[in-house]
């Protein structure tokens, strides 16, 4: 068998490189420096002639002659103006102007006059234009040009018929058996070639791929089928997500029956699945976080990890955490809750302070109770009485200040009321003094009926002031205690000096 690229390289140099270089090189140069050259002669000879009619013209005062000297530089095309001077009379004694042409295009030639003892005459303007010489020289040169092109065109599509037929038929095979393969049609194995070395070998190669496509295929349906029996057994929500058009691709069933179809959510909470993906963009590679979601009428909680971008695509896991954040949720909310009373307790007081240590509320004001009588009944009654006691006066105290702020209980039967906000002292007298009716009414427990009253202490916060809310703490403590010891109506911190 022949090799197929010497055959190839010798056909290309014996029939298209060596007359393309060799003959048209030399034929298109050949022609281009002498029609050059031809003009340059003729140019010559036309101004050594009319530079001594010029002189003539100049010395003689001749016109006519001037006119005949201009006329005849005006005759070659790429002239485009010319000009006789005098400088002996100032005037110009004839000018011809062809064409209009920029003059950024033109050159401009200046030949000195001088009579026979050198003094000098005028001189001769020429504006030549380059473009147009330039053009004449290739016009005439074209049509051999033509002939050339024409020439190695023929040879070339005389070259592209032989390779296409040495090339046609294995490459109709080729097309065939990729086409084949393509289709995923394994089992047939492509066609034999054996008269270049190059064709033999691709088909060999051919054949291989085959084999291998063959084996990776049966392979890859095993693999699909033993990773689609574990996706779909697993109890966590997979599923992979196509972040460039903000859809997901697949998942598992365990999505699908927990969630909804991908359907569904594709098309029907598109704008939900945007912000999940710029949440999931924004999460960090290996980081977890936590996706809260309405499914089926109820609240859902999620812990989503995701595996690295790939081609715009990301695998999520959603593990389920619904309970987990209810348990979580549960045991916050017993430790800021007074287990007593119901209400909030010191701890959920000392996050409010927090806040304000934040600088979350600009104005509010503390009621500090402590309530008259409750000790008698504690002791005397026992400690069910009491609980009782402080269970209803911490429910009456609650619905009263609903509308307007907390209540807490600090411990025994003190309890400190929060109102966020600029309240008047007028509207804070009025709700102390609902408070203490409210505390005032009578309490049954079992057979027995307690009257209970109260001290309340009321100081204001202004961020704008320079008092901290510890010192707004025990300013209303003390008020309360003032007016506890002197029995009077809920009492002003600033009425007593503190504010």
């Amino acid at each position: 068998m022949k090799r197929l690229s010497t055959h190839l390289i010798m056909l290309y140099i014996v029939i298209t490189l060596v007359p393309m270089l060799v003959i048209g090189g030399f034929i298109v140069t050949k022609s281009l420096l002498a029609e050059q050259n031809e003009w340059l002669s003729l140019y010559d000879k036309v101004l050594l002639q009319q530079l001594i009619n010029a002189e003539k013209s100049l010395v003689e005062f001749d016109l006519p002659l001037a006119e005949l000297v201009v006329n005849d530089f005006s005759r070659l095309d790429y002239i485009r103006a010319v000009k006789l001077e005098s400088e002996l009379y100032a005037m110009t004694f004839a000018e011809v102007v062809n064409s209009s042409t920029k003059s950024e295009k033109l050159t401009l030639l200046s030949y000195p006059i001088t009579d026979s003892t050198g003094g000098r005459l005028g001189q001769l303007v020429i504006y030549k234009d380059n473009d147009a010489l330039s053009s004449h020289v290739y016009s005439a040169v074209l049509p051999k040009t033509l002939f050339f092109v024409i020439l190695v065109s023929f040879i070339s599509l005389l070259f592209s018929h032989k390779i296409l037929s040495i090339f046609k038929k294995p490459f109709k095979d080729v097309h065939q058996f990729t086409r084949l393969v393509a289709s995923g049609e394994f089992e047939t194995p492509p066609p034999t070639h054996n008269k270049f070395i190059e064709i033999d070998a691709i088909f060999s190669s051919l054949e291989m791929m085959r084999v291998r496509l063959f084996n990776s295929r049966n392979q890859l349906k095993q693999s699909e089928e033993r990773y689609s029996r574990t996706y779909n057994l697993t109890q966590v929500c997979l599923f992979v997500v196509d972040v460039k058009t903000c859809k997901i691709i697949r998942a598992n069933q365990t999505f699908t029956q927990l969630i909804t179809d991908v359907e569904v959510i594709n098309c029907a909470h598109a704008a939900r699945l945007k912000r999940f993906v710029s949440q999931l963009l924004l999460s960090n590679e290996g980081h977890s976080f936590e996706y809260t979601i309405s499914v089926k009428g109820s609240v859902k909680h999620f812990q989503i990890n995701h595996s690295e971008r790939i081609q715009n695509e990301i695998e999520c896991s959603a593990l389920d955490i619904s309970e987990l954040i209810a348990a979580r949720e549960s045991v916050e909310l017993q430790l800021r809750t007074d287990a007593l009373t119901g209400i909030p307790n010191r701890v959920k007081f000392n996050q409010f302070v927090q806040q304000v240590e934040n600088k979350k509320h600009d104005k509010f004001a503390f009621m500090m109770l402590d309530l008259n009588g409750f000790k008698a009944i504690n002791d005397n009654h026992g400690h069910l009485a009491g609980d009782e006691v402080l269970q209803t006066i911490a429910q009456r105290i609650a619905s009263c200040i609903h509308p307007f702020g907390h209540v807490y209980r600090l411990g025994g039967d003190e309890f400190i009321v929060s109102l966020t906000g600029d309240y008047s002292r007028d509207k804070l007298q009025k709700i102390a003094h609902s408070i203490m009716q409210l505390i005032e009414n009578p309490i049954h427990y079992e057979e027995e009926t307690f009257y209970i009253s109260s001290s309340i202490g009321i100081s204001r916060y202004d961020a704008s002031d320079t008092v901290s809310v510890g010192e707004i703490l025990n300013e209303a403590d003390m008020a309360m205690y003032h007016a506890k010891v002197n029995q009077l109506h809920p009492v002003f911190s600033d009425e007593i000096g503190l504010g």
